[in-house]
């Protein structure tokens, strides 16, 4: 069966500049991936070219099996975008941008559904909206049409967290009717909580690709020790620890894996204090972009 999404080494260059290096993403029916990167990465211009508004200097875009071309533009009804940067026109209100939506893709919506669940006025026009609300009604135009893939921009920006459970709601209804999802974020917590699998990219290239169990699994530890005395910090480097913190009395170590090695390394000395956590999918995240 075709994947939902199928990039190949996509690369796109603007000039010299090098936005997207190499990257691959599968995405299938049901399942949402989450990704992940700051400010400069390489996510929105990866999503660009996912969503055709931009040509990869090189790779293959597929969307429901198809390589894009210019002249079939059919799937593009199967598919809900939000755009990080939505536009709308000001003196309109939500409910004319809503019928102008309907007429374009010639399908049935609800609306009006999801704007009573989120607490939207469709009256009012967009320029005296909040910019929560103006997401809000990004969200309910990206969704209304029941797509069978939704493209999401850092869908819960500018959201408070209930309107964000709400949100994180609708993504697992829609992934449980057998939907695919795309969404990039900053949210760690966000991430976690509803998508599949996750990638990092990293100065446009994809340093990780893995599923939130996977990343769960990696069990990394994180040991802080304190000591009697004075401590001799070659003693505590190992193949699978790195030292993030060295002081008079006390080292911090990221472990993976087994902690057998440093725990002999640790009876050598007077311990006072030993303090054992697992690491947060935030300290995951973070050893990429050490």
């Amino acid at each position: 069966m075709a994947h939902v999404v199928e990039l190949k080494k996509v690369t796109k260059s603007f000039g010299k500049k090098v936005a997207v290096d190499n990257v691959s993403i599968a995405i299938d029916k049901g399942e949402i991936f989450g990704f992940l990167g700051p400010n400069g990465a390489g996510k929105t211009t990866t999503i660009r070219c996912l969503m055709d508004f931009i040509r990869p200097t090189s790779g293959t875009v597929k969307l429901f099996g198809k390589e894009l071309n210019d002249s079939d533009k059919k799937y593009k009804n199967r598919i809900g975008f939000l755009s990080a940067d939505s536009v709308f026109y000001g003196n309109w209100t939500g409910q004319a941008h809503i019928n102008y939506a309907s007429q374009v893709r010639g399908v049935e919506q609800n609306a009006h559904e999801l704007a009573k669940q989120f607490g939207l006025d469709l009256k009012a026009k967009v320029n005296h909206l909040s910019s929560g609300n103006k997401q809000k009604l990004g969200v309910i135009l990206a969704i209304m049409h029941k797509p069978e893939l939704l493209v999401l921009d850092e869908p819960t920006r500018g959201l408070d967290p209930i309107l964000q459970q709400e949100i994180y709601a609708i993504l697992k209804a829609f992934r449980k009717d057998g939907g695919a999802v795309i969404m990039s974020s900053h949210n760690l917590n966000e991430v976690e909580q509803v998508c599949d699998r996750i990638g990092i990219i990293k100065n446009g290239k994809m340093v990780a690709s893995e599923t939130i169990q996977g990343v769960r699994q990696m069990k990394i530890h994180i040991v802080k020790a304190t000591f009697g005395g004075t401590y001799d910090e070659k003693d505590f480097k190992l193949p699978n620890a790195e030292i993030q913190k060295a002081e008079k009395h006390e080292i911090e170590l990221h472990v993976k894996g087994n902690l057998n090695a440093l725990l002999q390394r640790l009876s050598r000395h007077s311990v006072s204090d030993l303090e054992i956590t697992h690491a947060s999918l935030e300290d995951v995240f973070m050893r990429y972009y050490e």
